[in-house]
């Protein structure tokens, strides 16, 4: 059944197919050859005539005309610029030149103010790029038909503007817009200028994130320095830094410190601190220290403070290790430290790191020390005096900071339960802890242990210390890198 109604379907398109070709060729056979163009018919219109027409007579009755066109040059005039620059001070910096102390003008649409020395020509464009279009400075000073001068009077900037024609002649009209004044505006404290110095971001927060560390006087320095560093005396130290990239600063107040090459450094305001970001010591109290610090072109200025670090104080039982076991020579001893003979004569230094102390023998180590490269308790074997017919083992100890340090007085006596504290008898009138020989008064020892040291004692000084030759060798070693 189903096969049976395909076919008559099959049947009727084929059919339809039949007759559609038939209709076809018959409308081809059937089609005219030709296409009839019909003609329009045009028809000529004319205006109408106007009521205000008149004769020609009429017209030449007419005597000089009422108006005349008469044609002339574009008389040019300066902009208004009293609403386009804004007046942000000068450099107040303290090295700043008061005869050509540069002036910070703001312009409309500019972050940030730009820097101008007085009395220069400075040339301008307006730039129809910019959106909206505003006057900018030209790039590299390429002259321009329109210039100012900036010059400041008090807290007031003054501004002159000139225009030049075609012609070259300069145009200063109107006299309002060719010389006028700016009151001084602070810069928008909402939007601060942003700044580094090195590769760090200027705020509040620079001295934490430079790893800055104030210590104080550096007490160390001032009993050992010796001319070297005869600056650091009464110097607040400034620790910057960490281990072997850290370094230190001596200041006191209205001291300026100035960056270069990455480092804080101590300088005279002029040549050494123009162009450069410096760093003013303005308060110094018990706990904390006030600073200005200034971008290179004195734009921008930021107040820094910074809290004074408490240092730990030095253990009560630091020397507990130290045994004494006899004489060496006239001027060495023998002792026993961390359970190891040692053998020391006045003016060696010991190092305390690692809960253990070592002696300082090289160059290297010495300059290691004293550059704060390697940091512990510092204990200075200043002299063996004779007090009550005893020995006395007198030195000193330096905390790790070198802001503090304690004197100390061991009797060098042979026992098992080590060194103890040196006590004067009451009842006698020999020296006490209070006379000019007492460790308070001691001998002042240099950086460089040299032919000048000396030690109170019984003993001649007849053998030669290792420690004596590796402390001329700092010497020679800091004069040669002074000499290059």
């Amino acid at each position: 059944m189903i096969k049976e109604w395909f076919n008559w379907i099959n049947a009727s398109i084929g059919l339809a197919a039949v007759l559609l070709l038939i209709a076809g060729l018959v409308m081809m056979f059937s089609r005219s050859s030709s296409i009839p163009v019909l003609e329009v018919a045009t028809v000529k219109s004319s205006l109408p005539e106007s009521v205000f027409l008149q004769s020609k007579e009429a017209y030449d009755s007419i005597d000089e005309p009422v108006m005349h066109l008469k044609t002339g040059k574009i008389s040019l005039q300066l902009p208004d610029l009293k609403n386009v620059l804004a007046f942000h001070g000068k450099n107040n910096r303290p090295d700043a030149d008061p005869a050509n102390n540069v002036l910070h003008i703001g312009f409309t649409g500019e972050k940030s103010p730009i820097s101008l020395l007085p009395n220069e020509s400075y040339y301008l464009l307006y730039d129809r790029k910019q959106t909206p279009p505003r006057y900018v400075l030209s790039p590299n000073n390429s002259e321009t038909p329109l210039w100012m001068e900036v010059s400041s009077s008090g807290n007031q900037g003054l501004v002159k503007v000139r225009l030049k024609d075609e012609t070259g002649t300069i145009i200063q009209e109107p006299a309002s817009n060719a010389q006028f004044t700016l009151a001084e505006k602070p810069q928008n404290a909402a939007a601060p200028a942003v700044w580094d110095i090195g590769k760090v971001r200027v705020d509040g927060t620079l001295l934490a994130r430079q790893k800055a560390r104030w210590f104080g006087i550096d007490k160390f320095l001032e009993r050992h320095g010796g001319p070297e560093f005869q600056l650091t005396i009464d110097k607040q130290r400034i620790d910057f830094g960490e281990a072997e990239e850290g370094y230190s600063v001596f200041i006191s107040k209205d001291s300026i410190l100035v960056w270069d090459n990455n480092h804080w450094k101590v300088a005279a305001p002029g040549a050494e601190t123009l162009g450069k970001p410096i760093l003013i010591i303005k308060k110094i109290d018990e706990k904390l220290m006030n600073f200005e610090l200034w971008d290179a072109e004195g734009k921008n200025k930021v107040i820094l403070n910074l809290l004074k670090s408490n240092e730990s104080s030095i253990p009560p039982n630091l020397m507990a290790s130290f045994h004494f076991l006899g004489a060496k020579t006239l001027s060495q001893f023998v002792f026993e430290i961390n359970k190891e003979r040692m053998t020391l004569a006045p003016q060696d230094w010991l190092l305390f790191v690692d809960k253990g102390w070592r002696k300082l023998t090289t160059p290297e180590e010495i300059d290691a020390y004293v550059d704060r490269k390697t940091l512990g308790y510092l204990f200075v074997f200043d002299a063996v005096e004779k007090r009550d017919d005893k020995q006395v083992m007198v030195g000193t100890i330096f905390n790790r900071a070198r802001n503090d340090l304690q004197h100390v007085e061991l009797l060098m006596q042979q026992s098992s339960a080590g060194m103890t504290p040196y006590v004067p008898k009451s009842d006698e009138t020999g020296r006490s802890k209070d006379s000019p020989g007492s460790s308070d008064q001691g001998p002042q020892g240099k950086v460089g242990r040299g032919a000048e040291n000396s030690y109170t004692s019984s003993y001649e000084d007849g053998d030669s210390d290792a420690s004596e030759s590796n402390m001329h060798s700092r010497r020679r070693k800091r004069k040669l890198d002074h000499d290059d």
